[in-house]
Order: structure tokens, then sequence, then C-alpha cells
């Protein structure tokens, strides 16, 4: 892969790391298919229950699209270009691993369009986070105006995205859109040591706990619980669970 970087950490944790420092990590169309690609290639990565996506270097986790590749896009490529960067956020949300955005510095534009599709966010102090797209005339194309109004309410967001201004990590967190803030040196193993905490439980109730709470959102209430109770019983017919209930009795039974 050109423009990304994997890696393992211990045997069910994978890092994945957008790798244009150059550019402040910025999003080409190539870099969106390598990142299509292989969230869509469960074969290079079977045995990975997380995986911690990133950017190289300190300055950036991703600083948005890559503005010089779209300066020169007609209106219909540019359709297009949506169209891609919303099949990769579509595809986090479906991957069938957790996925968790370790924003290190700049997260701007589709940068936190990415962010917003992964299942958890940890960000480091010196994370920013903002829509600039007004001031390019646009306006988010990957997900960003939908994915932000659910996350925090359409009225921040209409603030946020009509503003283009940027906000910090604390901020993102008092209003719910980042899970924890951690020190820039602490970022990537605290994310390590969350996803280890979440992997040892069964990786099935974990994709299911997933597929309920994302594909429920959207549902009315009694399909949203129709849904939960089908995700149960499939989490009911693994071995996984028979093991763990029997771990628990005769745990309890000892006492």
């Amino acid at each position: 892969m050109e423009n990304l970087l994997f890696e393992k950490l211990g045997s069910n944790i994978g890092l994945l790391k957008i790798n244009r420092p150059h550019v402040l990590n910025a999003l080409n169309r190539a870099t969106l298919e390598e990142l299509l690609n292989f969230l869509q290639n469960k074969a290079k990565h079977d045995d990975c229950h997380a995986i911690i996506l990133t950017g190289s270097g300190e300055k950036s986790f991703i600083a948005g699209a890559d503005i010089k590749e779209m300066k020169e896009m007609s209106h219909l490529e540019m359709l297009q270009f949506c169209e891609l960067g919303q099949e990769v956020t579509l595809a986090l949300g479906k991957a069938p691993f957790l996925i968790i955005a370790a924003v290190n510095g700049y997260a701007l534009g589709g940068g936190l369009e990415i962010a917003l599709a992964c299942d958890f966010i940890y960000a480091g102090t010196n994370a920013q986070f903002g829509f600039p797209e007004v001031s390019l005339a646009i306006i988010p194309g990957f997900g960003g105006t939908q994915r932000l109004s659910r996350a925090i309410g359409t009225r921040r967001a209409k603030e946020l995205i009509m503003s283009g201004r940027t906000f910090s990590a604390e901020n993102a967190k008092a209003w719910g859109l980042v899970n924890q803030v951690f020190e820039p040196g602490l970022l990537l193993k605290s994310c390590q040591t969350v996803a280890s905490e979440i992997i040892q439980h069964s990786i099935c109730a974990t994709l299911q706990a997933k597929r309920a709470i994302d594909g429920g959102f959207h549902l009315s209430m009694t399909e949203a619980l129709e849904l939960e109770r089908n995700m149960c019983a499939v989490c009911f017919a693994t071995e996984e669970r028979e093991t763990a209930m029997l771990a628990f009795i005769e745990k309890h039974t000892k006492r």
C-alpha cells in the first residue's frame, strides 16, 4: 500500500496509519481507494478484532481532502469523489471489527468525517477538529453534515459547519463527539488498552452490539427492539456464549 501503513499490535489488534505526512495526511482519490480496499479485503487482517486508525506524524490525523487534486475536478468528478468518500465512511461503520480513531493533531473536513464513521474517537490534547469547507465555497461531502448533526445535534452542527471554525479536543469531548482525551504521547497506548479490554469479550457480542446500536439508531422503537432481540439471539447461538455462561455459573456456584 502506497498511502497506508499497517502493523499488528499484539495478536488481535492492528494499527492502520494514513501515510501522507508531507501533506498532513490529506485524502486524495488513491488514498481513499486504498482505504476502501483495506476495509473490504478482510483476508489481510482476518484475525484482527480491533483496528486503531491514525495518521502518520505528530501534526495530523487527516487534515482533510487533497485540495490540489480537488481543484482540478469537474462537478461530476467531485460527485464521484464524494461517492467514494461516502463508500469509505460506510465501510468503516460496517467493518467486522472494532475501529478506534486515534486523532493526533488535525482532523479537518474529510478527516473529521473519517473519524465520525469510526466506532470510538480518542484524541490527543493537541487535536483540532472542524469543517472548514465553507472557506472553499463547498460543504462536507463524505457524510459530515449527517453524522455531525446526529452526534451533537442539528443546531450546533449547523453553527460549526456554517462558520467553518475549528474546535478543541476538550470541546469535542464535552459535546459527546470524543470519548476521551489523552496526552499525545499516551494516545496510541491508551487506545490499545481500550481495544484490549473490549476484545477480551466475545467478538460476536461486540459486533452484534455495534450493529444493534448503529442499525437501530434511525428506526422506530418497535423496529429497533426487534433488531436488538435478533442480534441477541445471534449471540446466543454461539459456542462463546455457552462457554461464558458455564464459566459464570461455575464461578458463582463455588462461592
